[in-house]
C-alpha cells in the first residue's frame, strides 16, 4: 500500500512522466518478465522503474550472475530504489533513458540482453521517443529484445520504424489494460 500512495504522490507531482496512478498489475509484469526469457539475461535495463515493481519481478526472476540496470529520470524513484531493493545485482541510475547505449557501456557490458521500458512514450515529444527507441536498440546485442508495456497502441509503428518488427499482446487483467510490444534486435551481418 505505501508502494502504491508513493507511485500516486510522485504522479500527482510529474503527471507528464509517470503514465499510470498505480503501479503494474501481477498479470503485467509476469507478462513482461516472460518476454525477456530470464533464464537466458545476464545483463538487462529497465526504463522508467518507478516504485520497483518490475525491478523487483526482474531481481526475482534472473540468474544469480545477472545485473539489472534500472533508469529514471525521477531521482525519487532512483533513491527509493536505492533504498528498497538493496541488491548487489541492481545499480540504479538518475539519468535519461535516452543515453541508455552510454549508460550500458559506462556500466562495463558488452550490450544489454534486454531492455524492459515502462515509460509513457505517449507523454514525450516524438523525437526524445525515436531517440530512447534508437538508443536502445544501439544498446542491444543481437538478437536482444526490447520489450515495452503501454496503455495505448501508439508505441506499435515507431517500433517498427526502429527495430523492424513487433510483436504485442494485450493484458486486460491490468487497471488500465495495457499492451506488451516485444521487439528484437536483427543482426545486419550477411
Amino acid at each position: 500500500m505505501q508502494s502504491r500512495l508513493r507511485f500516486l504522490g510522485q504522479w500527482v507531482r510529474n503527471p507528464r512522466e509517470i503514465g499510470s496512478v498505480t503501479p503494474s498489475s501481477r498479470f503485467l509484469t509476469r507478462e513482461v518478465v516472460e518476454r525477456i526469457d530470464p533464464s537466458r539475461c545476464r545483463h538487462v535495463v529497465e526504463l522508467g522503474p518507478g516504485t520497483g515493481v518490475f525491478t523487483q519481478a526482474l531481481l526475482d526472476a534472473l540468474p544469480s550472475e545477472a545485473h539489472v540496470l534500472a533508469v529514471d529520470t525521477n531521482a525519487a524513484f532512483i533513491e527509493h530504489l536505492r533504498r528498497e531493493l538493496r541488491d548487489s545485482r541492481l545499480e540504479a541510475v538518475h539519468a535519461s533513458a535516452e543515453h541508455v547505449d552510454d549508460l550500458v557501456k559506462q556500466a562495463g557490458w558488452p550490450a544489454a540482453d534486454a531492455v524492459i521500458s515502462g515509460i509513457p512514450y505517449s507523454l514525450l515529444p516524438r523525437q526524445v521517443m525515436l531517440n530512447i527507441l534508437a538508443a536502445s536498440r544501439r544498446a542491444l546485442r543481437d538478437d536482444g529484445v526490447f520489450v515495452g508495456y503501454q496503455y495505448s497502441r501508439m508505441l506499435r509503428p515507431h517500433l517498427i520504424e526502429v527495430f523492424g518488427n513487433v510483436h504485442y499482446r494485450s493484458v486486460i487483467l491490468n487497471l488500465p489494460p495495457a499492451f506488451v510490444y516485444a521487439s528484437r534486435v536483427r543482426s545486419t551481418a550477411p
